[in-house]
């Protein structure tokens, strides 16, 4: 029965999700609707940056008034004069063409028969026929063509490269009026509109199995799910409203948002299929879709590298610098493969790819939004709040010093653990950090402060001494929000002692008044208890580490004892039931735990002290 319910859970969640995506998919048919969008960008006397052009249409090119009066003009002006041979023995030239060269040309009819010749050529005496000349001069007139040129559907308009002169910009002005003709006399296209629909969401429902298969801790997070779609969503926003401004701005949208903000809360290989749907689906809105995607594929690559080693928020100066030479670098190298012509490279170009950099700044409101709406910490954020030197972590050195050496402490162990099982080691510092700030309020009444011989718990009860163990919790709680940390860490400061008991004092109180009832709620902790492979982790590494520094035998048998003594004792009391954490990962934290301890209290040899 209960496989049944879990079964149909399971489908349930699988079923939600693909809705999201075909959500996702209907906004972004909405928002960017690609075939009902003329794709070429052209001006006169500029080079054709796109793929050659082949005409869908019959292209007629007009002359205009001007070309038709110029071409009338010239025919006038260069009209052929007819004439008659007539009898007689003087031979001159006729005065209608006096002036003219010997080479000038005219047409003698001769038993009606026209022969080309020239003035110096004339042999007979000749009159001027006007009604054959003015005939002639009428069928000239009459001949002329409307048309200046025309491009049959199937041929070229213009090749890659080719500089568009008037009649190429003519032709392309026609073109580009028809096709908007056509979409504005049929605006709802349902199939295209449909086609390019499954398109979006094939590519978006294979992201989520690729998620389900390949990352499943991020498939199993509606919360994550969620803000991957907006960022792709976002994007394609963003780019719609370039494109609409002018196509030629293509490149100033900052698709390279999208590798920073998910790399920012997730991992590089998440990042970089993510942007690849996202830039795939982008390429489908506009012309030379293999080249686009190849200039966002490699800038993208480039700024998840630069993410690896990002440590603080100016390093993302840097990546803005590599944003803008990738581009410059791909632009250059394609412009020489295409015609090995660097006169015609465009520096406009270069204009907006440095828009495009410096638009990467907006990762930094962007990050902090997201934060805001999901629930999630950055890494850029877990990065300022691992430094030890930070106001709250400084307060609780300062003090509670003893506490702070711990927290540093377990810090590093529970680290190495979560590299060795997998998870969020960043989060994972940042939070056995911050896990025991409570103590700040009533330092000396932890073991681990106390360095002048005073207990203060001599002087209370144990239910009261009890009450102030477990009060650190809450009052680490009151003060983290205090300070604004991210819920994330303070779930470290909830979790780490669970639902146990403060068993010191429990104890105490058992031996002591055997005779009298126990309030199990004065000495347990409110919990909740670890929901993550994170928190549970910090849990058990800050009870074995602190327990740790009460042995007196540092042997390998005792430190293997204690360990697995105190995670023992947390399973049996169900403290990891509503964690993620498997049994092979308990062995490799028992086994890791164990060799990190045993090299912490390693016995060292004794010095030789000279007399």
């Amino acid at each position: 029965m209960a496989t049944n319910k879990a079964r149909k859970r399971k489908i349930l969640a699988n079923i939600g999700k693909s809705m999201m995506a075909l959500i996702a998919s209907a906004l972004i048919v909405w928002i960017f609707p690609s075939n009902q969008t003329f794709k070429y960008d052209f001006q006169q006397g500029s080079f054709w940056e796109y793929d050659n052009l082949i005409s869908p249409i019959d292209i007629v090119i007009n002359k205009s008034n001007e070309e038709l009066k110029e071409e009338k003009s010239a025919i006038i002006n260069n009209k052929k004069l007819y004439f008659d041979i007539v009898q007689g023995d003087s031979i001159y030239i006729p005065k209608e063409v006096e002036g003219l060269p010997l080479s000038y040309s005219i047409v003698v009819l001769k038993d009606s028969v026209p022969f080309d010749v020239r003035l110096s050529e004339i042999t007979a005496p000749l009159k001027f026929n006007k009604e054959k000349t003015q005939e002639a001069l009428d069928i000239k007139l009459n001949n002329i063509s409307t048309i200046k040129e025309s491009i049959a559907k199937g041929d070229q308009i213009i090749a890659k490269g080719e500089e568009v002169s008037q009649t190429k910009y003519e032709a392309l002005s026609i073109y580009r009026k028809a096709y908007d003709e056509k979409y504005t006399a049929h605006r709802i296209i349902y199939k295209q509109i449909l086609g390019q629909f499954i398109l979006v969401a094939i590519a978006l429902l294979s992201m989520l199995f690729f998620f389900k298969y390949i990352i499943s801790e991020l498939y199993e997070d509606n919360r994550k799910i969620i803000l991957i779609l907006t960022v792709i969503i976002m994007m394609v926003g963003i780019t719609a409203i370039i494109v609409d401004v002018n196509l030629r701005y293509i490149y100033v949208a900052p698709l390279c948002l999208t590798p920073i903000l998910i790399r920012t809360f997730f991992d590089s290989r998440s990042s970089l299929y993510v942007f690849l749907v996202n830039i795939i689906i982008i390429g489908f809105s506009v012309p030379n879709s293999f080249e686009f995607v190849f200039y966002q594929l490699m800038v993208g690559m480039m700024v998840i590298i630069s993410m690896e080693h990002l440590e603080r928020r100016s390093d993302f100066i840097k990546t803005s610098v590599f944003v803008f030479f990738t581009y410059t670098i791909v632009y250059l190298a394609l412009t020489l493969i295409q015609d090995a012509d660097l006169s015609k490279i465009n520096p406009y170009r270069f204009a907006y790819f440095a828009m495009n950099a410096g638009m990467t700044l907006l990762a930094f409101p962007l990050i902090f939004i997201f934060e805001k709406l999901f629930g999630y910490v950055s890494e850029l954020s877990l990065l300022e709040y691992s430094d030890t030197n930070n106001k709250i972590l400084r307060e609780l050195s300062v003090k509670a010093p003893g506490t702070f050496q711990h927290s540093v402490q377990v810090a590093n162990l529970a680290e190495d653990l979560i590299h060795q099982i997998g998870g969020n080691a960043l989060l994972v510092r940042v939070g056995a950090l911050h896990h025991d700030i409570g103590k700040t309020f009533k330092p000396l009444f932890f073991i681990e402060n106390q360095h002048t011989g005073f207990n203060p718990h001599n002087e209370t009860s144990n239910e009261e001494s009890a009450q102030i163990i477990t009060s650190h919790v809450v009052d680490g709680v009151k003060l983290a929000h205090k300070y604004k940390l991210p819920e994330p860490i303070i779930d470290f400061i909830r979790t780490h002692h669970g639902s146990t008991k403060t068993k010191y004092f429990y104890n105490k109180q058992k031996l002591e008044h055997p005779e009298l009832p126990i309030d199990e709620n004065m000495f347990t902790y409110k919990g909740p208890k670890p929901f993550s492979r994170e928190t549970a982790v910090v849990m058990m590494v800050d009870s074995v580490e602190a327990a740790s520094r009460s042995l007196t035998d540092h042997s390998e048998k005792a430190i293997s004892n204690l360990v697995d003594g105190i995670i023992d004792d947390q399973i049996n009391n169900d403290q990891f039931s509503n964690s993620n954490i498997t049994f092979r990962d308990l062995t490799i934290i028992k086994q890791v735990l164990k060799q990190k301890l045993q090299a912490i209290y390693h016995t060292r040899i004794q010095y030789p002290v000279l007399k």
